[in-house]
C-alpha cells in the first residue's frame, strides 16, 4: 500500500470514529496518538540498534533507562509502549493512556522538557470527550490505537508517518473550515519557501522564524528548501502561536520531520502583545535577528494600537489601525529580520491601497526600498476564507527602489471548491520573482517614480493584469463580414513560425481580410510547416524520453533527481524554436506523473526491487450498511508496483480481444431485444412490463409465460421467442466474459511473479516514462488545435454580416406583407389585417437612417 493510499484510508476511518466530536478537536486526539507512536517507534529502533529487543524493556534497569534518555531525550517504559497497548486488546482503556502520558513527562531530558512539556495536554483533556461513559471512552481509545497501528513502525518508513500527519492536518482543516487558519495551503507555503530559500544559498547556518506558526507548515517547507543548500542540522526554527494545541502540533510536526530538538523553539503567546524571539543579555532582553521570516497572520485582526506608541517594532513606520492589524504583523516580521535577511508574508489585498495610517506605513516602506515583490493570488485558495490574498516579499537594506508586481490571479486549477496552484504555476511565479523579469499579462517591474505618481497605491491591477480582455467587435467587420487586421495580428507568433499560413487562410483587402475556404481546422493541422513543427517537437520529446530512462531507470536515482530532471526539461523545451508551447505546461505534464513515480521509487528503495515481481491483497474501505462504519474488504490481488491492467494489456492482448468481441456481441443482443420490445403496441407493453416499472422494461418471466399460453398472434409469439433467445445469448456472453476476466487476472498475477529483469525494465518505462512523453506531446498538439479553434471562432464571429441580415429582414417583411394582402375574413378580421399592414408597411425610403430614432 502506498503512503497516499494509507493516508486516505486512515482519514476515512478517523472521520467515522470521531462521530459527533468536532474535527477541530478530534485532530488533537488522532495526531497526539500518532506522535506518541512515533516516539515509541524511535525508542524501539534505537534499542534494536544497540542489539536489544522489545522484551528488554520489561526489566529495564536504571542504566538502560538513562542510556535511552541520554540518547533519545526521553524514556518510555515497556507497559507504556504503543506496541504493548496493541497487545492488550479489550483490556486497554483511556486510563492506561492517561497514566502513560503522565509518566512520559517525568522521563524527559531537560532540553526535551523545554519542547515537550504539556505537549499531550490536548490529548489528555480530550480523552474524556471520546464517549459518554468509561466503556465508550475505552472503546474509542482502542479504535484509535488500532487505526494508528496501521502505520508501519520501521524507521525507514518515518517519511510515511510524517506524510500522513501533514495529510491529516490538511483534511481536518478542510473539514473544520472555521479553524482553517491553522493550515496554509501546501502549494503556497512551498512557493514562499522556494523564494526565500534561494536567497540563503552560500550560508552555512540559518535561523527561520514564523510569528504565526500554526501547525508549522511554512517552517517545514523552509527546512526542505533551504536543506537543499546547507546541512539541515544547522537550520534553527523559531515559531510563535496563540493557540496552545496548535503550537503543540507545530512542535510535533517539526520533530517528526527529524528536526533536532535543540533546533526547535516554539513559543505560545500573542505575537503582537509579546514581542518574541529575544535574547537574554545583562538582565535585559534584545530582539533576536533572524535570516528568514515567513508568516500567514490572521487577516485584519483587531488590536489595541494605542498601547504600542513607543514599541520599537513600530516607531519607525507608524501604527496600524485598531481594526486592521495587518501592517502590525508585517512590521513585527521586518523588525526581527537581519539586514541581509528576507521575509515573505501573506496578507489581504487591502494593505495595497487602503488609506489613513496604513497609507503612511506603505509610503515609508516604499521610500525605504523595503518592498521587493508583490504577488497576487486567486480567491478560494484557503479553507478558512474565500478572499484572495497577496504575498509580499520584503528586506531591509536594499539599494534598488523598484517593485516587481506579479498577477497570478488566473494561475490555478479548480479542485472541488478550492482554487489550487499547480506545479507549473509555482515554478512560473518563482522564476519571475527570481529573475525579476517582466512577462506580458503576468509580471512587471515598476519604478518607484511611477508608484509615487499613483500616490503610493500598490493595487496590482494598476500595474499589470492577467485577465485577458475579449477583443471588441469591429463595426466594419460586423457590417461586411471582413476581419480587421488587428484581430488577425493577435496570432503574430503563429504567422512568424509558419510562413505562408496566414496567406493560405486569409486574403488581404486593404486593412481587412477575407477568410478563404471552409475547413480551416484541416488546413491548419495539415499545413506542411505545422506538420514539420509537430514532427520535430515529437523528435525532441523522444530524446527527452531517452534522458528520463537513463536518469531514472539506468542508475540509482539521486535524492534530488526531480530537480535535476526539471532543470533539463526547461533547457530542452525552453528553446526559442518551441516558444509557441508554454514550457511551464510541459513541466506540468511531467509533474502530473511524478508523484506516482516517486511513490514507486520510495517503496522500491525501502523494500527492494524484487517488489516489482510481487503481488499483495487489494484492500478497499467499504461502509458497512448495518454498523455504518468503514471496514476493510479484500477485492482481489494487485501488483505492488505494476497494475494488473498494465500486465493484461501488455501480455494478454488476445484475451482482451476475445473479451472485446464478446462485449460487442452482448451489446448487439441488448440492441436486438430492446428494438423488438419497443415495436410492441402499448397494450402488450403494459401487460408484460415489470411491476412498478412505468412500462419501461419487460419482465422475462411474463414473456415466457405468454409464449406457453400462445394467446397472441403467431408473429408476436415469434418476436417473444426472439427476445428470450437474445436475453439468453447476452447472459451467456456476460458469463463467458466474467470467466475470461478471472482467468486473465490469474494469468496476470502469475506473470508478475515470473517477470524477467528485462520485462520489469520495459514495464517501468511503460508505467513511468511513456505517460510523461504522451502528456508532453498532447501539450504541443493542444497548442495547434487551440490555435485552429481560435481561427474558426474568429470566422464565426463575423459569419453573419449585418448588411446581409438587413437585406434578409427586408425580404421577410415584404413576404409577410404580401401574405397579409392575400388573407380574407370578417369585417373585424379585415380591420385587424389593415392595421397589421400599416404596422409592417415596407417602404425603404421612409426607414430612418442608422443612428436616427
Amino acid at each position: 500500500m502506498t503512503k497516499q493510499e494509507l493516508a486516505t484510508r486512515i482519514w476515512a476511518t478517523a472521520n467515522v470514529l470521531r462521530k459527533n466530536i468536532k474535527a477541530s478537536e478530534y485532530k488533537d486526539y488522532i495526531l497526539g496518538f500518532m506522535f506518541y507512536k512515533y516516539l515509541c517507534d524511535k525508542e524501539m529502533d534505537h534499542l534494536l540498534d544497540m542489539g536489544g529487543s522489545f522484551e528488554d524493556l520489561k526489566n529495564a534497569d536504571e542504566n538502560l533507562q538513562t542510556t535511552l534518555k541520554d540518547d533519545k531525550g526521553y524514556f518510555i517504559a515497556y507497559k507504556d509502549m504503543f506496541e504493548y497497548w496493541k497487545g492488550l486488546g479489550v483490556k486497554l482503556g483511556a486510563k492506561d493512556v492517561s497514566e502513560a502520558l503522565d509518566r512520559f513527562y517525568t522521563n524527559l531530558k531537560p532540553i526535551y522538557s523545554n519542547v515537550f512539556n504539556k505537549i499531550f495536554s490536548a490529548l489528555q483533556t480530550g480523552l474524556s470527550k471520546l464517549g459518554d461513559n468509561a466503556g465508550s471512552r475505552d472503546k474509542a481509545v482502542r479504535d484509535i490505537v488500532e487505526l494508528v497501528a496501521l502505520i508501519p513502525p520501521t524507521s525507514r518508513e518515518y517519511d510515511v508517518l510524517g506524510y500522513i500527519y501533514e495529510y491529516l492536518i490538511q483534511q481536518f482543516s478542510s473539514e473544520a473550515k472555521k479553524d482553517g487558519a491553522f493550515y496554509t495551503p501546501h502549494e503556497l507555503t512551498s512557493l514562499m519557501a522556494k523564494i526565500v530559500a534561494e536567497r540563503m544559498k552560500g550560508r552555512t547556518e540559518i535561523t527561520a522564524y514564523d510569528p504565526t506558526v500554526g501547525s508549522g507548515g511554512l517552517l517545514l517547507n523552509i527546512g526542505r528548501e533551504v536543506g537543499k543548500y546547507i546541512d539541515r542540522n544547522f537550520i534553527h526554527y523559531y515559531g510563535q502561536e496563540l493557540i496552545t494545541e496548535t503550537a503543540n502540533l507545530a512542535k510535533m510536526n517539526l520533530f517528526m520531520q527529524d528536526v533536532p530538538v535543540q533546533n526547535i523553539c516554539i513559543n505560545c503567546a500573542n505575537t503582537l502583545e509579546d514581542d518574541w524571539p529575544y535574547l537574554e543579555e545583562n538582565g535585559g532582553r534584545k530582539p533576536l535577528p533572524v535570516d528568514v521570516v515567513v508568516s500567514n497572520p490572521p487577516y485584519s485582526a483587531h488590536w489595541t494600537s494605542g498601547s504600542y506608541k513607543t514599541d520599537p517594532r513600530f516607531v519607525k513606520y507608524g501604527l496600524a489601525p485598531d481594526t486592521k492589524a495587518d501592517y502590525a504583523f508585517l512590521l513585527h516580521c521586518l523588525y526581527h529580520l537581519k539586514n541581509d535577511g528576507v521575509m515573505a508574508i501573506v496578507l489581504p489585498h487591502g494593505v495595497l491601497f487602503r488609506g489613513g495610517s496604513e497609507e503612511e506605513i506603505r509610503k515609508k516602506l516604499i521610500e525605504n526600498h523595503n518592498i521587493e515583490t508583490i504577488i497576487g493570488f486567486p480567491s478560494q485558495m484557503f479553507f478558512s476564507t474565500p478572499i484572495s490574498v497577496i504575498v509580499a516579499v520584503l528586506s531591509k537594506e536594499r539599494k534598488e527602489s523598484d517593485i516587481l508586481f506579479v498577477d497570478a490571479s488566473q494561475s490555478f486549477v479548480k479542485v472541488k471548491k478550492q482554487n489550487v496552484l499547480r506545479q507549473m504555476d509555482i515554478q512560473k511565479i518563482f522564476d519571475a520573482v527570481q529573475d525579476r523579469k517582466s512577462i506580458p499579462d503576468f509580471s512587471r517591474l515598476v519604478t518607484k517614480e511611477e508608484i509615487k505618481k499613483n500616490d503610493y497605491n500598490l493595487n496590482i491591477s494598476r500595474y499589470i493584469s492577467a485577465k485577458k480582455e475579449e477583443t471588441p467587435y469591429d463595426l466594419f467587420s460586423v457590417m461586411t463580414g471582413q476581419i480587421c487586421k488587428s484581430e488577425v495580428e493577435q496570432f503574430k507568433e503563429f504567422w512568424e513560425k509558419f510562413p505562408g499560413l496566414r496567406e493560405k487562410l486569409f486574403i488581404e483587402n486593404d486593412t481587412y481580410y477575407d477568410i478563404t475556404g471552409d475547413n480551416l481546422r484541416k488546413v491548419i493541422v495539415n499545413y506542411p510547416a505545422v506538420v514539420d513543427f509537430t514532427k520535430e517537437f515529437k523528435g525532441v520529446s523522444a530524446e527527452f524520453k531517452s534522458y528520463l530512462i537513463e536518469e531514472i531507470l539506468c542508475q540509482s536515482p539521486a535524492q534530488n533527481v526531480m530537480e535535476t530532471i526539471k532543470k533539463q526539461l526547461f533547457v530542452t523545451f525552453g528553446d526559442e524554436k518551441y516558444k509557441l508551447i508554454d514550457k511551464y505546461s510541459v513541466y506540468q505534464s511531467f509533474a502530473d506523473c511524478w508523484d506516482d513515480i516517486e511513490g514507486d521509487l520510495s517503496r522500491i528503495s525501502s523494500e527492494g526491487k524484487q517488489i516489482c515481481t510481487e503481488t499483495e491483497p487489494w484492500i478497499i474501505m467499504k461502509k458497512d450498511s448495518k454498523t455504518k462504519k468503514f471496514v476493510e474488504e479484500q477485492i482481489g490481488m494487485k501488483g505492488k508496483v505494476f497494475p494488473l491492467e498494465l500486465i493484461k494489456d501488455t501480455y494478454f492482448k488476445e484475451d482482451f480481444s476475445k473479451i472485446r468481441t464478446l462485449s460487442a456481441d452482448a451489446d448487439g443482443y441488448v440492441s436486438k431485444y430492446t428494438e423488438l420490445w419497443e415495436d410492441f403496441d402499448e397494450d402488450i407493453v403494459a401487460e408484460l412490463s415489470k411491476e412498478g416499472d412505468d412500462n419501461t422494461d419487460f419482465d422475462i418471466k411474463k414473456i415466457k409465460a405468454a409464449i406457453k399460453k400462445a394467446e397472441y398472434p403467431e408473429t408476436t409469439i415469434q418476436n417473444f421467442k426472439a427476445i428470450v433467445k437474445a436475453v439468453d445469448s447476452e447472459k451467456a456472453c456476460r458469463k463467458r466474459i466474467k470467466e475470461l476476466d478471472l482467468e486473465m487476472k490469474q494469468k496476470a498475477e502469475d506473470k508478475i511473479h515470473a517477470l524477467s529483469d528485462e520485462e520489469v525494465f520495459n514495464l517501468l518505462v511503460m508505467k513511468w516514462i511513456d505517460p510523461i512523453i504522451l502528456n508532453i506531446n498532447k501539450t504541443a498538439e493542444s497548442v495547434i488545435t487551440g490555435f485552429a479553434a481560435d481561427i474558426v471562432a474568429l470566422k464565426e464571429k463575423y459569419a453573419n454580416p449585418l448588411s446581409e441580415l438587413s437585406s434578409d429582414l427586408e425580404n421577410t417583411e415584404k413576404q409577410f406583407h404580401d401574405m397579409l394582402s392575400g388573407l380574407v375574413g370578417s369585417t373585424k378580421d379585415m380591420d385587424a389585417i389593415k392595421m397589421l399592414k400599416t404596422e409592417f408597411d415596407v417602404n425603404p425610403k421612409e426607414k430612418p437612417e442608422c443612428g436616427q430614432k
